[in-house]
């Protein structure tokens, strides 16, 4: 990996960014037809077709010295800032990503990048939704609520518009992997398409212990004092004994509020939150202990050992004997 090579390529002026000097006007990477309005659509779409041809993940630097208009597209975006600053306008809020942070931009996230200075360097790494096989976001799944909130950001049937900002400057791995990512694309030799594909999973992986760490890292909206990922990481951690009552009462909202909001950035009520993280818990008991399924069902809040069989049945369509059995 020559990183040198690396910040050379990233620093230097490409022919784009000459014009951009020159007019102070944004220029497209192709043909100019890149925006477009489809679907009485008031802003313009970003089509996908200019971007995968080398694959199902397309990196490229974005190009400073001019605005970057408002619009959005059917692809994940994952920024990077290399270098510098850069601020972003996102669904109307000004977000502003520092040195080594990363931004996640779900699908239909209406955003612009005001222009970038010399020193700013904003690396796009851009993804097909079905680049992620099934079998591949199932190593993410019965992580928890949290872990939950980020797959859902590419999933088919979710409420969309959402990004995630990850505070990730210090996270040396982080940064070491990216930079390899980087390298493997821009300077491609023997292999270099596999091994992209290798890192991609090392990448969400990273992404992922970063923000299970960091307590303060914001969603893609402040929420007063605290933010939707502590909120999140409360329900993991208290989920037997959790009420929305009490959840509120911790972070000094009004219950109904609180709920609504909940429902409104995950697409889960609080309930089937609570449910979700009791089923991702009573899962691990399940695969990693011999306790009875009644003890399993009072360790992780449920009463009624009857209700906690209907809801797992629900949740992994076979009964918690079943669920043990398939596990051995």
């Amino acid at each position: 990996m020559n990183l040198q090579q690396l910040d050379e390529l990233l620093r230097s002026l490409d022919y784009i960014e000459e014009l951009q000097i020159k007019t102070g006007e944004n220029v497209n990477d192709f043909d100019g037809h890149e925006l477009h309005i489809e679907n009485g659509d008031a802003i313009p779409r970003m089509r996908e077709e200019y971007f995968f041809h080398r694959g199902p993940i397309f990196i490229n630097k974005h190009h400073r010295y001019a605005d970057m208009p408002l619009h959005m597209h059917s692809f994940i975006e994952i920024n990077y800032v290399y270098s510098g600053t850069c601020r972003q306008i996102i669904n109307g809020e000004e977000i502003l990503l520092t040195k080594g942070q990363v931004c996640i931009l779900d699908t239909d996230v209406p955003h612009s990048i005001p222009a970038l200075g010399k020193d700013d360097i904003l690396v796009n790494i851009i993804m097909k939704k079905d680049t992620f096989s099934t079998a591949f976001w199932s190593q993410f799944t019965g992580k928890g609520v949290v872990s939950e909130f980020l797959l859902n950001a590419i999933t088919e049937n979710q409420l969309h518009d959402r990004y995630i900002l990850f505070h990730s400057e210090q996270h040396d791995e982080l940064q070491h992997t990216i930079k390899k990512l980087l390298c493997e694309f821009f300077f491609p030799t023997d292999y270099s398409t596999d091994i992209i594909n290798a890192l991609l999973p090392v990448l969400f992986f990273e992404l992922m212990r970063i923000y299970q760490l960091d307590k303060n890292f914001e969603t893609y909206e402040k929420i007063g004092r605290t933010n939707m990922m502590e909120i999140l990481h409360y329900i993991e951690n208290n989920y037997k004994d959790c009420t929305l009552t009490s959840l509120a009462k911790v972070f000094n909202f009004n219950p109904n509020y609180l709920g609504n909001m909940l429902k409104t950035r995950t697409g889960k009520t609080f309930i089937e939150l609570l449910q979700s993280q009791r089923m991702v818990r009573a899962a691990v008991l399940l695969k990693n202990t011999s306790k009875s399924i009644a003890d399993i069902a009072y360790e992780i809040g449920y009463e009624s050992s009857s209700f906690f069989h209907r809801k797992f049945k629900e949740h992994y369509h076979c009964t918690p004997y079943q669920y043990r059995k398939k596990g051995n």
